[in-house]
């Protein structure tokens, strides 16, 4: 388990249409789909095409991309919401920003979200979970 660096933008009065009114719920009243960039506690990668983040709620997410070389042995990362929000909820939310070596980063579109069940989370190997 590793703990993010997680980069976030400043938005003034920006909101998202995924952002729940009620914490933990959607506006249907079904379990949210979305994360908080704050919210993010800890990641874990084993491969350069899926990351999974654990929220302050215990939720686990699935960031898939095209690739994102270094993210599997990187001890931190940044998630930068697009568009000015502060949630993320599909891929056009977000990118991944990882460190680079010597010294620079890379910034890796994000082409997937989704939050997996406990099953799911159970199911991970020891090395996928954050």
């Amino acid at each position: 388990m590793r703990t993010p660096l997680i980069l976030a933008t400043l938005a003034l009065g920006a909101g998202t249409a995924c952002a729940p009114t009620t914490p933990g719920m959607a506006q249907t009243g079904a379990p949210r789909e979305c994360f908080f960039t704050s919210e993010v506690r800890s990641f874990a990668s084993s491969d350069d095409r899926h990351v999974y983040v654990r929220t302050g709620r215990n939720e686990v997410f699935e960031l898939s991309t095209m690739g994102c070389s270094n993210a599997d042995w990187s001890h931190q990362i940044g998630i930068v919401p697009r568009g000015g929000g502060t949630s993320v909820c599909s891929s056009m939310d977000a990118e991944l920003i990882v460190p680079d070596l010597p010294g620079g980063r890379t910034t890796c579109p994000v082409t997937g979200v989704r939050r997996l069940t406990d099953a799911e989370v159970t199911a991970l190997p020891e090395r996928d979970r954050p």
